[in-house]
């Protein structure tokens, strides 16, 4: 197995890990309806960075793989930001059972 074999396995293993990190925390803001304990400062962040390295992808890249892969990430971190953003500033309205 070549140095550029096992490279390319550890980036496909990176690649595929770092989607499917995302859907949980997802799907959890989705169902409880709660980001309460997120940080948004921190999910800012990761906006900002992920902007920034796909900006660099596709200034210095043509390859549809790596800029796919860089529009994936950047959209899922978007899609957490957006949940955070709204869920902490949308309380859900608690019923009463009173008659």
């Amino acid at each position: 197995m070549t140095k550029t074999l096992i490279a390319l396995c550890f980036l496909s293993v990176y690649t595929v890990m770092e989607f499917v990190s995302y859907v949980p925390q997802i799907v959890k803001i989705i169902k409880t309806k709660s980001a309460d304990d997120l940080s948004l400062a921190s999910w800012a962040s990761w906006v900002v960075s992920d902007v920034c390295y796909l900006i660099y992808v596709l200034l210095e890249t043509p390859e549809i793989g790596i800029i796919s892969v860089s529009i994936l990430s950047l959209s899922l971190v978007i899609i957490v930001f957006v949940l955070t953003l709204y869920y902490q500033n949308h309380k859900p309205i608690k019923k009463s059972n009173k008659i």
